[in-house]
């Protein structure tokens, strides 16, 4: 009786721990269920906010975008403004140079250099390229580092004028004052150069190959030095004048 009470007892003892295991399984199975949903559902929400972000930078750059967009067209609308100003300045300026005949006759009293049309000019760094400037006053201008390729300019005044880094390449210099005219550095490759006026004209640097029409004469009225470049057919011993400190 009383090991019949022992199994039993015993036997009671199994089922009752084979069903606490089987309900601990149970509430952990529901458990992981439940923490399985959870995830999910964060995964969803966390991938909601990054489409919502994502969209929200999209929208951002694009409105970024199109901000810079229209500030780059503002800012070349506005240099193309400033140029076409320029433009029409420069060639108002250059209507307005008086001619070679207008210039007053010295000694005389006319009006003075320094006022009216006859003050220096300032075309610096400006593209003159194929202008007709034949005949005109230029007297001391300022054409540092001014573009004069296959420019007219016969029988312009340039005396006294800066031409430092000048392109006058395959320009017309036919009877052209460059007396006293510093052309330091500037090029005249194919330049045509029949009785340009070079006397003292400062041509350190300068690369007068190819020039057409030049003659040894002239080449000795100027200053020039070893840096200088000329084709063989001019005949001169350089340095001829000492290099002016400038």
């Amino acid at each position: 009786m009383i090991e019949m009470l022992l199994v039993g007892s015993v036997a009671g003892t199994c089922v009752i721990a084979m069903i606490s295991i089987l309900l601990f399984l149970k509430f952990q199975r529901q458990s992981m269920e439940r923490l399985h949903l959870q995830q999910q559902a964060w995964e969803r929400a966390q991938d909601i906010r990054k489409k919502k972000w994502e969209e929200t930078q999209e929208t951002r750059l694009a409105t970024i975008k199109q901000s810079l967009l229209s500030h780059v067209e503002d800012l070349y609308a506005e240099k193309q403004q400033k140029a076409r100003l320029e433009m029409t300045r420069v060639a108002y300026e250059l209507e307005r140079l008086p001619r070679i005949e207008d210039t007053p006759i010295p000694g005389k009293e006319q009006v003075s250099p320094q006022r009216g049309p006859f003050f220096p000019r300032s075309f610096q760094g400006l593209d003159l390229s194929g202008r007709n400037l034949s005949s005109r006053y230029l007297r001391q201008a300022d054409l540092r580092n001014t573009n004069l390729r296959k420019a007219n300019l016969f029988m312009t005044d340039l005396s006294g004028a800066c031409l430092r880094g000048a392109n006058l390449a395959e320009a017309d210099l036919t009877a052209a004052n460059l007396s006293n005219a510093d052309l330091s550095g500037a090029d005249l490759t194919g330049a045509i150069m029949l009785v340009t006026d070079l006397k003292n004209t400062i041509l350190v640097g300068a690369n007068l190959q190819g020039a057409r029409q030049i003659t040894t004469e002239q080449v000795y009225a100027a200053v020039v030095d070893g840096t200088t470049q000329f084709d063989d057919t001019i005949e001169i011993t350089l340095p001829r004048v000492p290099r002016i400190p400038l």
